[in-house]
């Protein structure tokens, strides 16, 4: 059952289209991911959600109920800020039960919910503590426990583990996931890190210029990206996008001699490539080759930017281990067909029936 719905949302800031026609729903119990770059739209849709923010047009919906004219107070949520919000002359004891007495509620169950919360986010030996005598981690805790204290289904999360370290973003990512999944917490969580999104959400909703480019699951934005947008946003390096040359129904690649595609109609298209989808082959065995440019060592990975003959674009290859290349050293390069995408250049949306028209999945092309 849906928890929250957007319906046709659009909001503008002066001449500004912050958000463009923003539709999507929310089960219960969902953990939703908007993600995207600064200034897509993110945490105006997610202010809008709260009601901090209000639509120009539109209507949000908690469990079938019109929530767009109530007030962030009324609409029964919690969110946590990416600032963490906590009163610096507060402990953390007040702190976490300062929204319960400002909201008027019984007095007698603040002890058993503090105790609760407390144990659940593991505060106990820090309820004395002012917020400047915690770590950034420890306030993230409290940040969410005071959510988390307020018995609301719905949490709104606006980027709050951007100002921690990785290694601690890397704990705080799986202790927010398993306290969502303990509560059965209905969570919105805003994020312009594709591996915080892809790690913990079951949807992710991906924005670009306020508008929805593809609301899907992990595994389907990286495996189907619908746009070069969203196949270049999703995964580490960055899709390779290489742009082809027509010649009637005919598409090729550089100065490859075969074609990679035959496509009828006059539309130009681009081909996408994985760097963990392309191998490194003997350059005197490929049938065109390509020049190393550069190769950046990344631990368990190497990554290799290459220059193919006539292509304006370079190409990055990923390659297990640790691998040593000089500049402009020769390779040959080989993918299946089946890792092959297709983009309409013009638009940037996925070419489906391209894909359709390429050799069997089986076979290799040799660059």
């Amino acid at each position: 059952m849906s928890y929250v719905s957007l319906h046709h949302i659009h909001k503008t800031w002066g001449n500004k289209i912050a958000l463009d026609d923003i539709s999507f729903d929310v089960e219960e119990g969902e953990f939703i991911a908007l993600l995207g770059p600064s200034g897509c739209g993110k945490s105006t849709m997610l202010r809008t959600i709260a009601g901090l923010e209000s639509a120009d047009s539109g209507a949000i919906y908690f469990q079938q109920s019109d929530v767009t004219a109530l007030t962030p107070s009324q609409r029964k949520l919690s969110m946590v800020f990416q600032s963490y919000a906590l009163f610096p002359h507060m402990s953390v004891r007040e702190n976490l039960l300062f929204g319960l007495r400002a909201r008027g509620e019984d007095k007698r169950q603040f002890a058993s919910r503090l105790a609760d919360v407390s144990r659940l986010m593991e505060l106990e030996p820090l309820l004395d503590r002012l917020p400047s005598q915690l770590s950034g981690g420890q306030q993230q805790r409290v940040a969410l426990g005071r959510a988390v204290i307020a018995n609301n289904r719905l949490c709104l999360m606006d980027e709050p583990l951007s100002n921690l370290d990785a290694k601690l973003r890397q704990s705080m990512r799986r202790e927010i996931r398993a306290i969502q999944k303990k509560l059965g917490l209905t969570m919105v969580y805003v994020t312009h890190d594709q591996t915080e999104a892809m790690s913990m959400a079951d949807k992710i909703i991906l924005l670009n210029d306020g508008r929805i480019e593809q609301h899907d699951t992990p595994d389907n934005l990286y495996n189907n990206p619908e746009s070069i947008f969203a196949a270049q946003f999703i995964g580490a390096p960055p899709m390779n996008i290489l742009p082809l040359t027509r010649r009637g129904e005919h598409h090729y690649l550089a100065a490859m001699p075969v074609p990679v595609v035959e496509m009828p109609g006059d539309a130009s298209l681009s081909l996408g490539l994985r760097a963990e989808d392309i191998q490194l082959t003997d350059a005197t065995q490929a049938g065109l080759t390509a020049q190393v440019v550069s190769h950046e060592y990344m631990g368990a990975d190497t990554l290799v930017v290459c220059s193919l003959a006539g292509a304006a674009e370079p190409l990055t290859v990923k390659v297990a281990g640790m691998k040593r290349f000089a500049e402009g050293q020769p390779v040959g390069l080989q993918w299946l067909t089946s890792a092959q995408y297709f983009f309409f250049t013009t638009g940037g949306k996925r070419c489906y029936d391209a894909e359709e028209f390429c050799m069997p999945s089986g076979q290799r092309v040799a660059v």
